[in-house]
């Protein structure tokens, strides 16, 4: 009968032995595993703690646990907490930071047992470990990013609502307030009156509450109600149960860039008019060079025809001339005639008397006839001689007007070209314009 019990007892106890040991060898199975002495010395690791140590895993056997701490990383609270439940043989639960032989920091998550006899006496450690290495560097980049996003850009946070959370220093310091004169209050106290009375700033919190980022430039007002402008996103925030549940800002004050570019943007205004009006003028330009041109090219055309016109001319007053030297010659022929008859009626006495008066008649009609040749000729040669210095100055009129003419032409390729690049500078003035209205 009691041999039974005792049986029993043995099952039991060898039942719930089973049960433990199935617990221990699972989790030796899934966790990095070391066994220390009493004094907190390594004296034996498993594969998973080689695996993950990685370098200069099996030196670190016959090493205390603490000596494996860096030197720099002593002075914390979670490496005292461990130094003191090892010497107080407690359970010590924490962040264990180790350097591998890669000189490579770890981080492992420890769990160290005391393990003691009934009566008491300390046997050893052992402990359980997971790396979290790549979780804590992952969560360190992320919180130093943080700072660093914290320290560089203004922040604000917003629940799904607009109800203002939490803001930064650098976000109070760029709209003038402190942070109890904006927490619990809406978002729309930022915002001038044409942009939260506008129904795309309703669907605006909408989209964010949908999980959707927003991003652009933003104008708001400061505490005083001066213009802000802002270069922003709205990020909306999921919690542990994957819902988003507020929104984070990050932004930064382009103020003075804004009115910059609308300087910039003014000032290419006008050298796109002035641009304009210059195109317009090199155009008018061209027209009047041409008008112009085409004036000189009919004056010269005209001095042309005057020119051949007075060549005939002189060449009439030429024939004239010959006439004149011909009717100068029978003059002359007439006036030795009437001479002879003079001497003639002279011997024949009285009865030649009447004849010589005829023969002087004619004499003196000879002479008029001569002296008449005579003026004319000096008149046709004074019309030869202002013919020849009309067709002189003529030619030398032809000859500038052509030389105009020319210079016309190439000053009308010359306005064509500053029209061309006058065109070029509108057309890059005005793309300049549309690129900073957008």
């Amino acid at each position: 009968m009691f041999d039974r019990k005792v049986k029993k007892e043995i099952e039991a106890l060898q039942e719930k032995l089973f049960m433990r040991d199935q617990i221990i060898d699972g989790l030796c199975d899934e966790k990095m595993v070391l066994d220390l002495d009493p004094s907190g010395k390594i004296t034996s690791i498993n594969q998973n703690f080689r695996e993950e140590f990685g370098a200069g895993a099996d030196a670190v056997i016959g090493q205390q646990m603490k000596d494996l701490v860096p030197q720099a990383l002593r002075n914390t609270d979670h490496f005292r907490r461990m130094v003191s439940a090892i010497e107080k043989k407690e359970v010590w639960v924490g962040a264990w930071q180790v350097q591998n032989g890669d000189h490579k920091d770890m981080w492992f998550r420890t769990t160290l047992f005391p393990i003691k006899h009934r009566d008491g006496d300390l046997e050893g450690y052992r402990a359980f470990a997971n790396n979290l290495t790549r979780t804590i560097e992952t969560s360190k980049e992320h919180e130093s990013l943080i700072h660093a996003m914290q320290r560089s850009t203004a922040v604000i946070e917003f629940d799904l609502d607009g109800q203002v959370l939490a803001a930064n220093d650098l976000f109070l310091n760029c709209l003038g307030y402190t942070l109890s004169e904006i927490k619990g209050r809406h978002h729309r106290m930022f915002c001038p009156p044409d942009v939260y009375e506008s129904p795309e700033y309703e669907q605006f919190w909408a989209r964010l509450a949908r999980g959707q980022f927003v991003a652009s430039r933003f104008k708001r007002v400061d505490k005083f109600g001066n213009e802000v402008w802002l270069e922003a996103s709205y990020n909306p925030l999921k919690n542990s149960r994957g819902e988003y549940y507020k929104v984070v800002k990050f932004a930064t004050v382009i103020t003075d860039q804004v009115m910059q570019e609308r300087e910039v943007a003014n000032a290419a205004g006008v050298a796109y008019e002035t641009s304009k009006a210059t195109d317009a003028s090199t155009k008018r330009g061209i027209e009047v060079m041409q008008g112009t041109a085409g004036v000189m090219q009919k004056l010269a055309e005209q001095m042309t025809k005057a020119t051949e016109g007075i060549s005939a001319l002189d060449q009439q007053s030429q024939k004239i001339n010959s006439i004149i030297q011909s009717i100068s010659g029978i003059a002359d022929q007439t006036n030795l005639l009437a001479l002879n008859a003079a001497i003639e009626a002279a011997r024949a006495g009285d009865q030649g008397r009447g004849f010589a008066v005829v023969a002087d008649e004619v004499r003196q009609l000879a002479q008029r006839t001569s002296a008449a040749t005579e003026e004319i000729v000096g008149v046709v040669g004074q019309n030869q001689q202002m013919t020849s210095h009309a067709v002189s100055i003529i030619e030398t009129g032809k000859k500038q007007a052509e030389e105009v003419n020319q210079m016309v032409d190439e000053a009308s390729s010359v306005i064509n070209d500053i029209q061309e690049a006058a065109q070029q500078v509108v057309d890059a003035v005005s793309r300049f314009a549309d690129r900073l209205g957008r």
